[in-house]
């Protein structure tokens, strides 16, 4: 009888581990699987925020020559751990200042970053095959199979990354013409390496993509 009551104790306390463990999980995920308007989103980029503000302060103001001066270089990198899911760092220019932040949010197959140069922010939602991107917290467009299209119900196609995993760079079609390379993280060939390489001038709209389109790349989401 007492071997039966023991092994009872075992198997509820067991179960009430469990219980505990899938809950504290859920608690955990639900922000990044919720809707983007509820109070569990808000309360998540809030976080994520508050991380940059507190971790990446001074970042150079943003000019129109940044886009062709950011590099791949990462500085105060920090990696998620157990106690704060959080991973982070900062993209510095050619000349090592501080100019892009970023702060992830990962579950499983499902990610949420979000990224600020001294104007603007992004908000990347990344949800298995595809990413949902927010500039200045209004739709901005959804990023598919290498493809970036623009945000509403008459979405049309803005760009086209053509990714080459065995290639040093991957063109970026802008209208019908290549406007950039980006930088392939995988294969550095210069010790002080561009994120991208522009081959004309972009409107303010077209050096949004581009941005958004390095921001993937950068934090190897594309």
């Amino acid at each position: 009888m007492r071997y039966i009551f023991s092994l009872l104790t075992i198997m509820i306390t067991a179960a009430l581990m469990i219980t505990g463990v899938v809950y504290v999980l859920a608690r955990a995920l639900s922000p990044v699987l919720s809707a983007s308007s509820s109070k569990a989103w808000q309360g998540m980029l809030k976080n994520l925020r508050e991380h940059l503000d507190k971790r990446y302060k001074n970042l150079v103001p943003w000019d129109k020559e940044m886009l062709g001066l950011l590099s791949t270089n990462r500085q105060e990198e920090k990696k998620s751990g157990w106690w704060d899911a959080i991973s982070s760092g900062v993209f510095s220019t050619i000349y090592h200042e501080p100019v892009l932040a970023y702060a992830r949010l990962n579950s499983g197959k499902n990610a949420v970053t979000l990224a600020r140069i001294s104007d603007r922010e992004f908000v990347f939602r990344h949800k298995q095959t595809e990413t949902e991107i927010w500039l200045n917290q209004q739709p901005f467009g959804l990023y598919i199979d290498g493809k970036l299209i623009s945000a509403g119900r008459g979405g049309k196609l803005v760009g086209t990354l053509e990714i080459n995993k065995e290639e040093a760079a991957f063109p970026v079609v802008l209208g019908e013409a290549t406007a950039a390379t980006l930088t392939n993280p995988k294969i550095i060939t210069s010790p002080n390496p561009r994120a991208m390489t522009l081959y004309r001038e972009v409107g303010a709209e077209e050096e949004n993509a581009l941005l958004a389109l390095a921001i993937l790349n950068l934090t190897g989401q594309a």
